[in-house]
């Protein structure tokens, strides 16, 4: 099924991601390609077939996340399910994609490269806030709770008190008796001089 282009056009507005759906994919499944309007399972071999570019190229033209998929789920999960198969027939695979694989830090600068177009756009703000809410109290949370298990296995009865009976040791010395960072500990005592 064809749309037609320039009606596509005007719902994809270049840096907006189209769809909210999980994995990018329509309701139907497929992918559209927002060059032609033509719609795919996978985008890869369209776009260098028909368009004469990489999936690196196609995102960067239309202004989309190093992360958007250019699949639909059920293809991803049965490609996934056909390398798993060839790796455990031929263990040397893994290796030889280990090897052609780019290394991680340049994986992390093209994907902050490719966030960076898009951090303002009011979609993502709202996706990232939203997230924040959800996430941030759950990670502060932790992170007292892995506080004072640290602050107990040193003997103290709480950080509070363990900051108070370490208080005549310098930061590094006070973090090493208790078990946490010195940052943690100076940012404890000055809570303590402030409060």
């Amino acid at each position: 099924m064809l749309y037609e282009l320039e009606a596509l056009r005007a719902v994809a507005r270049p840096g907006e991601v189209r769809s909210r759906r999980r994995a990018g994919a329509d309701a139907d499944g497929l992918v559209t390609c927002l060059s032609c309007g033509r719609r795919f399972r996978s985008l890869g071999p369209h776009l260098a077939r028909a368009h004469h570019m990489t999936a690196v190229e196609y995102r960067a033209e239309h202004g989309l996340p190093a992360t958007t998929t250019l699949m639909a789920t059920d293809a991803r999960a049965a490609l996934s399910q056909a390398r798993t198969a060839a790796m455990a027939d031929d263990p040397d695979l893994v290796g030889r994609m280990r090897a052609a694989a780019l290394p991680q830090q340049e994986l992390s600068r093209r994907s902050a490269e490719a966030r960076a177009g898009t951090n303002d756009l009011p979609t993502v703000r709202a996706a990232r806030a939203a997230g924040a809410r959800r996430t941030l109290p759950a990670a502060r949370q932790a992170r007292s709770a892995a506080l004072e298990a640290a602050v107990q296995a040193a003997g103290f009865e709480s950080m509070a008190a363990a900051i108070d009976s370490t208080r005549h040791l310098s930061n590094r010395a006070a973090a090493a008796r208790i078990g946490v960072g010195p940052s943690t500990v100076k940012r404890w005592r000055q809570r303590a001089l402030s409060g």
